[in-house]
């Protein structure tokens, strides 16, 4: 629907105002079959490929690596992690745009590195991987490092789908280095506009309110198209986990995470009646990109060690403890260790 006009005539009459706004009314609206997935949108799955790959190798590698930029922060020559790398085409950008000395994808699917590698020489003329770059396969809730391995660690539209926040923010601050920085990116929030991630079947929005559970599968199942497409949006529907901004605050808080930075991500929206009940921070905020420091207290003790466990050959672990903490955004408390036996004021009890 089309954003409202301002009449500057005669006094319109309010009710049919009203009406459009509302559109349908309460009632659930009927669930007619889906148009053809066109979207050519990157949060769409059925992106043409090289906007996908534009859209990541480019646009979301160049904004995680300028969000630490903004406070002086520089990846060049670091360890970093990747935390639900996905598809591995933000962190083939990160490593060959920031440098790192090595950049380590998890996710708890096998990466296909055959198939990054010939879609970088498609749709960017690289000839090989670079050196600095390697994948593993994680488990749920736990990652094959060691302790206090990484620099950074990076997370990029993946915290929507992970069942356990608290327990992989656990794990994310075992293998971060002593004050070292985490950078989040989530979108879209379960609550907003787009929070299904199922923008191809439903491009008005807030489905997941305006349409029961199984309506929304019917509408999927009977659209005809990419039928392996659909059934891995089902999937990820099915699997969000809904976690909202104070959530995800109170998830790294638990973890011992302090925020340090944020940006939040809005757009206009017309909020059905079905969703006019949630509170404005939930309809409204679509995504997040955050930085935090690993520097307070975890509530509960952090996950045993884990051994790597690469999938590919790398460089080893850096043997040297005495390696200085990595750089901290501008408004980070001091690097002095935190007192063991009384919590930072602020962490929870």
């Amino acid at each position: 629907m089309s954003e409202p006009s301002i009449s500057t005539g005669p006094a319109s009459d309010t009710s049919s105002d009203a009406a459009a706004l509302d559109g349908a009314g309460g009632a659930e609206p009927a669930v007619e079959a889906a148009p053809p997935a066109v979207a050519t949108d990157h949060y769409s799955k059925s992106a043409n490929a090289e906007v996908w790959w534009q859209a990541h190798f480019e646009q979301a590698a160049g904004q995680v690596i300028d969000f630490f930029a903004g406070d002086g922060i520089s990846l060049e020559g670091k360890t970093v992690a990747d935390i639900g790398c996905g598809d591995g085409i933000i962190d083939l950008g990160v490593a060959l745009q920031a440098k790192p000395d090595r950049l380590v994808g998890f996710d708890i699917l096998v990466h296909d590195i055959e198939e990054l590698a010939e879609r970088a020489a498609t749709f960017a003329g690289i000839e090989k991987l670079p050196d600095n770059l390697y994948f593993c396969t994680s488990e749920p809730t736990r990652l094959p490092a060691e302790d206090d391995e990484f620099d950074y660690v990076i997370s990029w539209s993946a915290f929507e789908h992970i069942a356990d926040p608290v327990a992989i923010l656990h794990e994310i601050r075992r293998v971060l280095r002593p004050h070292g920085v985490l950078f989040i990116q989530l979108w879209p929030f379960y609550h907003s506009a787009h929070g299904t991630h199922l923008v191809d079947w439903f491009p008005d929005g807030f489905a997941q309110f305006r349409h029961s559970q199984d309506a929304i599968l019917r509408r999927i199942r009977s659209s005809g198209g990419d039928q392996a497409l659909a059934s891995d949006m089902i999937e990820a529907f099915l699997t969000l986990n809904q976690i909202t901004a104070d959530g995800l605050q109170d998830a790294m808080r638990q973890a011992g995470f302090r925020i340090v930075k944020v940006a939040l991500s809005s757009e206009a929206v017309h909020i059905p009646p079905e969703a006019a009940h949630l509170p404005l921070s939930q309809v409204a905020i679509s995504g997040i990109k955050l930085l935090a420091i690993a520097d307070g207290q975890p509530t509960s003790e952090p996950s045993p060690r884990h051994q790597p466990e690469t999938e590919q050959p790398g460089a080893e672990p850096s043997d040297d403890p005495g390696e200085p903490p990595a750089g901290q955004p501008r408004h980070a408390a001091p690097t002095a260790e935190p007192d063991d036996d009384e919590p930072e004021a602020g962490s929870p009890s």
